[in-house]
């Protein structure tokens, strides 16, 4: 933390802020422009989407009085940045070959997130994505590229996995034992449930009902535990995790030890879980105290009962807080959070009776949700990772609720991200990374 300084020293020095690619100007990516354009020694120079009018007012919204369209011209672009212009171009797969310091990814497919992450990395540039879908297909690949070579990789802070990760190394570092991660989820999970649901709610909140559906479904909670888990290598201990419902008064004593009077059995060590109740939109980490003198210590500092403990943090501001990542890679050179192991995997369940030929449709649609499971189960299952549904098309029919499995599909071999995760999964499958 700290970085303004830092990066004012480094602007400074060099004449100039830190130049920002950013991919994505949707709701969240317009967002975080206008975030990383306020932060002192950074500067968005380069704005990517299909759709560059949105690009450019999300520049213009940022304070950007001086944007050039330059569209499929990378050479007006790459002209324009250099002289610290703002620049709109269409491709956000050719945005490192713009003179950028780090490419920040907030398109929302993960598809799109990973052919970024994989292009920015085999060009040594530094990348960070938004999209944590992409991070549970194939970040075990990517981290382990990056981490080989010159430049970082990282999920950006602001949403609850990473400060979560945050919490967890907090309490590491004060020599506390970690028994539980996790996250509020603030409504319960309708598993079925499909956009048509959730059009009028979506309308009022500005989202689409898709993505909507992602939350209401439960499917990005399980995910971001997912990732959770992968990056701190602490499994989920029941299939798509308890889930229940507590209260924060009541963290300390119901996600302990069985033995202890919690739900927890804790025979694998630390877990991570996500509860709904009146926690959302906080983290928390349970610790629990192996000493006397710290148990009395916290006790007398009226953080608790012990010897287990809540650490809280009630809040996550996405986009407001996502720069962060930047300063710590620019800087420091290290990731805020990445998947390092194989841990966990979101496998697909379907969302009711699916007929053969059914092309999937993608998260938050009308054919599946995501459910969390040990990795090690989704490949004895031969399970299908969420992030490789879409498009695929089914050879059999599936029941409410099965889990879709390689069998069950037609797979493109030829898209990006089902070749790096077939590369990953023959990695892992060798020790080679992701242990």
């Amino acid at each position: 933390m700290g970085y303004t300084k830092g990066l004012l020293e480094r602007q400074q020095k060099l004449g100039r802020p830190v130049y920002v690619g950013v991919v994505g100007a949707g709701q969240m990516g317009s967002g975080l422009v206008a975030s990383i354009q306020k932060a002192p020694g950074l500067a968005v120079v380069a704005v990517a989407d299909i759709f560059m009018e949105k690009a450019e007012s999300a520049l213009r919204n940022a304070g950007r009085d001086d944007v050039v369209v330059a569209g499929d011209d990378l050479e007006a672009a790459a002209e324009a940045v250099s002289h610290g212009k703002a620049v709109v171009i269409r491709d956000g797969l050719r945005m490192p070959d713009l003179p950028v310091d780090i490419v920040v990814e907030v398109s929302g497919v993960p598809e799109i997130a990973a052919q970024i992450a994989y292009t920015c990395i085999t060009r040594s540039k530094d990348v960070a994505l938004m999209t944590v879908e992409a991070d549970i297909t194939v970040g075990v690949l990517l981290s382990s590229m990056a981490n080989a070579g010159n430049s970082v990789y990282t999920v950006m802070r602001g949403d609850e996995p990473v400060e979560c990760l945050k919490l967890v190394e907090y309490a590491e570092d004060l020599g506390l034992t970690v028994i539980c991660a996790g996250k509020g989820k603030n409504n319960v999970n309708i598993i079925h449930s499909v956009p048509a649901d959730n059009e009028e709610e979506a309308a009022r909140k500005k989202m689409s009902p898709r993505m909507l559906t992602e939350f209401t479904d439960g499917t990005k909670t399980q995910l971001e535990m997912a990732a959770l888990s992968n990056a701190t290598n602490f499994p989920v201990e029941v299939d798509g995790m308890h889930g229940q419902e507590i209260m924060l008064k009541d963290l300390a004593t119901k996600l302990i030890p069985a033995a202890d009077g919690g739900i927890l059995s804790f025979e694998k060590g630390p877990v991570v879980e996500y509860v709904t109740g009146d926690v959302a939109p906080g983290i928390f980490v349970i610790v629990k105290s192996e000493s006397e003198v710290v148990t009395h210590e916290l006790d007398y500092l009226k953080l608790g009962k012990g010897p287990y403990y809540l650490l809280f943090r009630p809040w996550h501001i996405a986009s407001i807080e996502a720069h962060l990542s930047i300063g710590e890679a620019v800087l420091n050179r290290r990731s805020d959070f990445q998947s390092r192991y194989a841990c966990t995997e979101v496998v697909g369940r379907a969302k009711g009776d699916l007929e053969p030929e059914t092309t999937l449709e993608g998260l938050g649609g009308n054919h599946f949700y995501g459910w969390a499971i040990p990795a090690e189960k989704a490949g004895e299952l031969g399970a299908v990772p969420i992030g490789l549904l879409q498009h695929s098309r089914l050879k059999v029919a599936k029941s409410q609720d099965e889990i879709i499995t390689y069998a069950d599909l037609e797979i493109d071999e030829t898209r990006p991200i089902v070749a790096m995760r077939r590369l990953q999964d023959s990695l892992i499958q060798r020790g080679v990374i992701g242990n």
